[in-house]
């Protein structure tokens, strides 16, 4: 008797597209070339990019987008829980032939004329708490996360020609601590969520990827410029006494020095963030690597995630940036920058 076949259900790629509050994904959908969004840790906001068959002139014509117009995009698998991509403006448009395609690049909705704009500004006798509160407030939104752990004072703080989100993440990241901006619309509901970045990184993995999960992967080691310790100094000018701290790695590498640093702290406190902050910046890159799988969900950046099959690579990663890409040609791709935790 024949054995009975197994079967597998195929996930099949899914994704919905609001265009100024009006779902267009099934109008779009015999249109699309490919899908790419793109979110980061940090420093860079997330962004999304669209290239559209344009045969029929409809792009380059009637349908032709306004740049700041609102885009929202969810994607994943067909019953399964959508990843939101958020809310975006169109920024770019391109059109190239033949064929015509029209490319759309659009930037994270929140990035306002506003908050590009460069500013200098003296912060005195204020905390972290209370600058990220106003600048929260300037900018109609609110501060969310671990507020009540976010108690570094400041004598006084200068924000140098930079734009306000740019400083506070500067002097959030000098302290260990960084955010993120979410909201379920432009101009509502924004909020600062603001995290230790110590106990982001003791988060439970997300997920875990194993090898025969990977359709490419490429991993580095590195001990230049990893340390075992550091320590910050600083002749406080006011008081005529000298702040003092130092911290060390755990696990230790095997090899490095301690690094020293002499930077404005006008206690112990900020001499203790500031030396914990400059460990992390070093040894957070000791491991690192990019893996390409197909879509996963679940690996977003800033969610941990566990290695599996990699052999001396094995071991709970952080994902920096994750590239979310859907195409004809491939289907539903994820590319995921990651950097080992611990």
């Amino acid at each position: 008797m024949a054995a009975a076949a197994t079967s597998f259900a195929v996930r099949t790629p899914r994704w919905d597209l609001w265009y100024d509050g009006q779902n267009i994904g099934g109008r779009v959908s015999p249109m699309l070339v490919s899908i790419t969004y793109t979110d980061h840790v940090g420093h860079s906001s997330n962004d999304l990019e669209f290239e559209l068959e344009d045969r029929e002139k409809r792009w380059q014509a009637g349908w032709f987008p306004t740049q700041g117009d609102l885009v929202r995009l969810a994607i994943g698998y067909d019953g399964e829980e959508l990843l939101s991509c958020g809310d975006f403006q169109v920024d770019e448009l391109e059109l190239e032939g033949p064929p015509d395609v029209m490319k759309m690049r659009c930037i994270a909705a929140y990035i306002t004329p506003a908050l590009r704009t460069h500013n200098s500004r003296g912060y005195e006798n204020q905390t972290l708490l209370s600058i990220a509160s106003t600048i929260a407030k300037k900018h109609g939104m609110s501060v969310v996360g671990l507020p009540d752990s976010i108690n570094v004072a400041f004598a006084r703080v200068t924000q140098k020609h930079e734009n306000d989100l740019s400083f506070l993440r500067r002097i959030a990241n000098d302290h260990n601590y960084d955010f993120r901006v979410q909201g379920t619309r432009a101009g509502a509901a924004m909020q600062l969520v603001f995290y230790s970045r110590s106990a982001v990184e003791a988060a439970a993995p997300a997920t875990t990827i194993h090898r025969t999960d990977a359709m490419k992967f490429y991993f580095k080691s590195k001990t230049h410029q990893t340390y075992k310790a550091a320590q910050v100094s600083y002749q406080n000018p006011a008081s005529k006494s000298l702040v003092m701290a130092s911290v060390n790695a755990s696990p230790v590498p095997a090899s490095g020095d301690t690094r020293k640093l002499v930077v404005r702290a006008e206690n112990a406190q900020q001499a203790t963030l500031k030396a914990q902050a400059a460990l992390h910046n070093h040894n957070m890159l000791a491991v690192t690597g990019t893996i390409t799988m197909p879509g996963s969900t679940a690996v977003i950046a800033g969610n941990n995630v566990m290695l599996s099959g990699f052999g001396v690579f094995d071991d709970v990663y952080q994902v920096t940036s994750a590239k979310h890409k859907l195409t004809r040609a491939e289907g539903y791709i994820t590319e995921a920058e990651v950097r080992k935790l611990g």
